[in-house]
């Protein structure tokens, strides 16, 4: 096997490395692995931890899918059956980035999706399908998923229950 030189790179990650950063004048580093990018930080007790959030490519790529989705299928698909759809395409998303760290990322991405989904369903003809506040009860009525954590990822976490 061989390495492949522009995919590979060598960077201070660690306990220290954020500080080392900064003491340099600098940003610490991050990689990109598997749709996460990984990153030094600390836990609410100040330990260090490694932290993942969905990369900005991932979450690009995902949203420019669901929009490419609903513009095709607004029209061809029953509201509520276009909802359900939805729904479970959100679902999916969630349950491969809702982990521990990433729920900033999980929300934005709820966000955006709502708003691109309101966007294209009032689309459909000149007059508009839905006020915001009739759309969020549609979402209600259909069982919308929450944006939070399916797997946590914290080895020490104490267990409720």
């Amino acid at each position: 096997m061989e390495v492949a030189e522009e995919k590979t790179r060598r960077l201070e990650f660690g306990r220290y490395a954020r500080a080392n950063a900064y003491h340099k004048g600098a940003k610490p580093k991050e990689f990109d692995f598997l749709g996460m990018t990984f990153f030094c930080g600390k836990t609410r007790h100040g330990a260090f931890k490694v932290k993942r959030k969905t990369s900005r490519k991932k979450l690009r790529q995902s949203l420019a899918q669901f929009t490419d989705w609903i513009r095709r299928c607004r029209n061809l698909v029953p509201t509520g059956e276009l909802l359900r759809q939805a729904k479970s395409r959100i679902q999916g998303h969630l349950n491969d980035y809702a982990i521990t760290d990433n729920s900033d990322r999980c929300q934005q991405y709820m966000h955006l999706t709502r708003r691109v989904l309101f966007k294209w369903l009032n689309r459909r003809s000149q007059r508009k399908s839905y006020t915001w506040d009739g759309f969020l009860q549609a979402l209600r009525h259909v069982g919308w998923p929450q944006a939070r954590v399916r797997v946590n990822l914290n080895p020490f976490a104490v267990l409720n229950g």
